[in-house]
């Protein structure tokens, strides 16, 4: 995990005696060449599930959007053709996140309710399956889910309600906190700029590029989690130097090079595929040997760590000739 503080200061050192006695010059003092970006960036996750928010706000913020050491990978190679296979084999939308996610939740959300459900569900998501995080958010929409009603239920109450998700006692503390600030310094409504959401506690790039794009069709970045890092690094999207330490890391190296155009499909096609090599082997590789592109889509699963050859005999699938011979780059 990156370091929290900030860089060293970059003045001139202190004087000392022996300063004052030798005529020599001082020689310049030697600057840090590392990468300033290890030192700022803070995992997303981690931030999200601090006990102490406003401690790490501003960096939070230099992490979303930090101007300095900008990231300029080279498109890889057969990325186009990779991306085709994932589109094809994720068109069916049968995953959990499909059914269960943030943007399901929008949809089935009252219009005028329809952001602060979204940031709820974003906000319970963190260290929770998305099927736990779909039933409670049942659960506070019976109760009530505004920001006043949230405001005025007490602690209690509303952590029998969150109390499957991860972490549900940081999260009573954090939806709390939300429904104060945006009652009293948004008018009861959610933001719709990233350094307002990253303002709120419990809420980091992950949660607020989703939001954005979910309901404003704002599209800022790439919203990596989890899933998103684990696979673009087993694709090699991450650059030639090696995998990326952190889902920040991620999404500045995807967000060089990939077309902006496909930035808002990113995070629900590949926490889908990430969900079904986890959950659904034999499903998803059955879609892969039916697809268009059936040794290259076999291929890619077992990059992605999918053991092909046994999810296949284990459930009498039949893999195409050849397939090992069909790389995808």
């Amino acid at each position: 995990m990156a370091s929290r503080s900030s860089t060293a200061s970059q003045g001139l050192p202190l004087a000392t005696s022996d300063d004052f006695e030798s005529p020599a010059p001082k020689k310049a003092r030697k600057r840090s060449t590392s990468p300033k970006v290890a030192r700022e960036v803070v995992p997303s996750e981690a931030l999200e599930m601090n006990d102490s928010p406003v401690l790490v706000k501003a960096s939070r913020r230099r992490a979303a959007r930090s101007p300095t050491s900008p990231v300029s990978i080279s498109p890889p190679v057969g990325w186009r053709e990779t991306w085709e296979i994932i589109v094809e084999l994720r068109k069916d939308r049968t995953a959990v996140v499909d059914s269960m996610g943030s943007e399901s939740i929008s949809g089935s959300a009252p219009e005028e309710e329809r952001a602060y459900h979204v940031l709820v569900s974003l906000m319970l998501s963190s260290q929770t399956k998305d099927t736990v995080n779909f039933a409670t958010m049942a659960k506070l929409r019976a109760h009530g889910l505004t920001p006043a009603n949230i405001l005025a239920t007490d602690d209690e109450t509303l952590d029998g309600l969150i109390r499957a998700v991860g972490f549900h006692n940081n999260k009573v503390k954090y939806l709390k906190q939300t429904a104060e600030i945006l009652i009293s310094r948004h008018g009861g409504r959610v933001p719709d700029t990233m350094d307002d959401l990253l303002s709120l506690p419990g809420v980091g790039p992950k949660m607020s590029l989703i939001l954005l794009s979910v309901v404003y069709n704002k599209v800022e970045g790439i919203s990596v989690d989890t899933h998103v890092h684990r696979i673009s690094n087993q694709l090699g999207w991450v650059g030639v130097a090696g995998p990326t330490k952190t889902p920040e890391h991620t999404r500045k190296a995807i967000e060089s090079w990939m077309p902006r155009q496909v930035w808002p499909e990113v995070n629900l096609l590949l926490v889908g595929l990430g969900q079904e090599i986890q959950t659904e082997k034999a499903k998803l590789l059955r879609k892969a040997v039916l697809c268009s592109r059936p040794h290259q889509a076999a291929r890619l699963l077992a990059r992605c760590g999918l053991d092909v050859p046994r999810v296949a005999k284990e459930n009498g699938i039949e893999l195409p000739w050849g397939w090992l011979a069909s790389p995808v780059e």
